[in-house]
């Protein structure tokens, strides 16, 4: 793939990622889901791995961030923290892929003992900003004590469900590598664009006419 396809497949996943927080967030909201964020984490985690299998480039998961906490502006109920927390979570993610690569492509110990220490970073990083920076609602009114709150319960949770989507996620990669590779895609490469900018702007349409409904 060249830098350009590349670009596109981080634009289709950090679409799908912000498609995931939208709707999923949503439908577990109407569905009266508790721990909503912890569930919508360890599976944001599948999305981010299987693309980092696909286009290893520096910042590829932190684009996808973006692009999905832009994404979560059409949601019902939005709110600056979300976003924040999206970035965040791309940011902790890529900073530790590219420290430990090797060892979390190759482990499936190593990769099962990241997972909770990738959730808890993101989450401590995201409940000291709230709480301490941005200085957000109850975040700022209850202080320490809602980031111990934060850090047992909701942290904790998606610890334990990360633990088995940072595999899913690995694995889902693999699956799709080889058709990332030259010649292997089966398309013609102006195809593949195409297909590719039909996809985002498909979703993108989605979520702009949910909002309006």
């Amino acid at each position: 793939m060249t830098k350009y396809e590349k670009i596109l497949v981080a634009l289709l996943f950090g679409s799908m990622w912000g498609a995931l927080e939208l709707f999923g967030r949503d439908l577990l909201r109407a569905s009266g889901v508790d721990d909503k964020s912890a569930l919508l984490f360890g599976l944001g985690i599948i999305i981010i791995y299987a693309s980092k299998r696909l286009i290893d480039f520096p910042g590829s998961v932190v684009i996808m961030a973006l692009i999905a906490g832009l994404f979560k502006t059409a949601s019902s109920e939005f709110y600056a923290c979300q976003f924040t927390a999206v970035v965040i979570n791309g940011i902790v993610f890529d900073f530790t892929y590219s420290l430990f690569k090797r060892r979390l492509d190759a482990s499936l110990l190593f990769r099962a003992l990241a997972a909770p220490v990738i959730t808890y970073a993101s989450y401590a990083a995201f409940a000291l900003l709230a709480t301490y920076v941005l200085r957000v609602g109850t975040w700022a009114s209850a202080g320490g004590e809602e980031v111990r709150a934060y850090l047992g319960t909701d942290a904790l949770i998606a610890s334990l469900i990360s633990i088995v989507t940072i595999h899913l996620g690995y694995y889902l990669g693999n699956a799709l590598q080889p058709y990332a590779l030259p010649g292997k895609l089966r398309m013609p490469m102006a195809a593949f664009r195409v297909a590719s900018v039909a996809l985002v702007a498909a979703i993108w349409i989605a979520g702009q006419l949910y909002r309006t409904t």
